[in-house]
């Protein structure tokens, strides 16, 4: 039975995406002593990594393993790539997708349970120092969940953590806190997945938790006010949420942003160039992205939201994918593209800004006729300024006039051993203006290594 529903996973809409985001993790081994979140869309969307600042001023070791569109089934497959290097602590929110009666697997509480209970004890066995933090599923307004299976889930993952209290599992109860989700408003824009206000009450309930074992306080960067000064961009949806937190996110000199569509959001880039201060403002889920969708994700990111907000070390951007393998003229595109970049360098004039080509996709032609001709035009905009820089991945990636299979998992989405390849690029032209920088990207021998035992 278990196996017919993770077939049936298979042929939904997102599995594609889900596919590349674990690819991904393939070649990611989280440092010792890291924190990971694990979970769906409410855990992936958001930019934990820059969340939390402890008492002397530094940024938590959080990686990020939440999957938007996820089960407990997918992310029990994928769990070993994970706990390489035993983490120090694991906050877990598991059930959103498995209890929907439609798009999901239709468990019930007790199935779910039973899933949870084999991760936490994977967890232990593999790293029995790691204390591990369950989550309640969060409130929602959505046709296909019953909110009495949820709140039934909730008190059995509760009474489970009660029970192994004494093995290090605790459980966080945050739903009466985030109940107002469901009604949407500053806190969800579609009853389910949350804005930065919601986000705000979630790191500041589990301050405690990441504080306990260590010599530190943690504070949330969220400001007081979230809810009252949050800018979407003019976004909607998915990509509006996103804006939300990004609006909320201060902005260093050290910083490096990473601005773009869904291969931006997939990269795990401070983990791909190990450096805590780049920081990713990528769209939602979903293959590919416009360059519309992208320069009102920078107009939430500098807004005025009372957050310090300085010139960035320096910028990338990887946009266009939807607009090059569309239908709208190339003039339009390239007019579209340089009114970013415009923008960009208005609202950071003193930061360096490198643009990043487009990735070949499987269609040669496409390829030749409109990718090659808008990565062309990007570098022409490169040579007539030293601050920008032009970084070709296109190249890197191909094979013959398409794109390159290793790379790419599955279809045009970037694997892991593109992420990679990726980094490399960006190390190589960082390093070239920034010699006192600290990055460090993996062999593609390490990455190929790390992809083979992960399966």
């Amino acid at each position: 039975m278990l196996m017919a529903l993770i077939c049936a996973v298979c042929v939904w809409a997102d599995e594609p995406f889900r596919n590349h985001r674990y690819d991904s993790f393939k070649v990611l081994a989280p440092a010792e002593g890291s924190i990971l979140f694990l979970g769906n869309s409410i855990t992936d969307m958001h930019c934990w990594p820059e969340a939390f600042k402890t008492s002397d001023g530094n940024y938590l070791p959080i990686v990020n393993r939440g999957v938007s569109g996820t089960y407990s089934t997918e992310q029990s497959n994928n769990l070993e790539s994970y706990l390489a290097n035993k983490p120090k602590k694991v906050f877990m929110m598991i059930g959103t997708n498995d209890l929907a009666s439609s798009g999901g697997l239709n468990f019930t509480g007790e199935q779910i349970l039973a899933y949870v209970k084999s991760i936490v004890e994977r967890i232990q066995k593999r790293s029995p120092q790691t204390k591990i933090y369950l989550y309640s599923i969060l409130n929602n307004n959505t046709s296909n969940r019953q909110q009495e299976r949820w709140l039934h889930t909730n008190e059995l993952v509760k009474a489970y953590a009660e029970e192994n209290a004494a093995n290090g599992v605790t459980y966080i109860d945050l739903y009466e806190s985030l109940a107002g989700i469901a009604s949407g408003g500053v806190w969800s824009y579609d009853n389910l997945h949350l804005t930065a206000a919601a986000y705000k009450v979630w790191c500041e309930t589990i301050c405690q938790y990441l504080e306990e074992g260590e010599s530190y306080t943690v504070e949330t960067v969220y400001k007081e006010n979230t809810s009252e000064v949050q800018n979407n961009g003019g976004l909607t949806g998915a990509n509006g949420m996103r804006a939300t937190y990004f609006s909320m996110m201060p902005i260093a000199a050290d910083d490096i942003l990473v601005f773009g569509d869904e291969m931006v959001k997939n990269g795990e880039w401070q983990e791909l160039l190990g450096n805590l201060n780049i920081k990713n403002r990528g769209t939602a889920w979903g293959y590919g992205g416009d360059i519309a969708t992208t320069s009102k994700l920078v107009d939430a990111t500098y807004a005025q939201t009372g957050v310090s907000k300085t010139d960035a070390k320096a910028i990338f951007l990887y946009t266009g994918t939807a607009d090059a393998n569309g239908t709208t003229d190339l003039e339009t595109v390239k007019t579209n593209y340089k009114a970013l970049v415009d923008k960009i360098m208005e609202k950071s004039p003193t930061s360096k800004l490198y643009l990043m080509s487009l990735c070949p996709t499987n269609n040669a032609d496409n390829n030749s006729n409109r990718i090659s001709v808008l990565n062309a035009y990007m570098e022409s905009i490169a040579n007539e300024s030293d601050k920008i820089g032009y970084v070709n991945i296109y190249t890197p990636l191909l094979n013959g006039t398409v794109a390159n299979t290793t790379y790419f998992y599955p279809n045009n989405y970037l694997g892991g051993k593109g992420y990679i390849k990726v980094a490399a690029q960006m190390k190589a032209a960082l390093e070239a203006d920034f010699s006192s920088l600290s990055l460090s990207v993996i062999s593609d021998d390490e990455a190929e290594k790390r992809h083979t035992q992960a399966g």
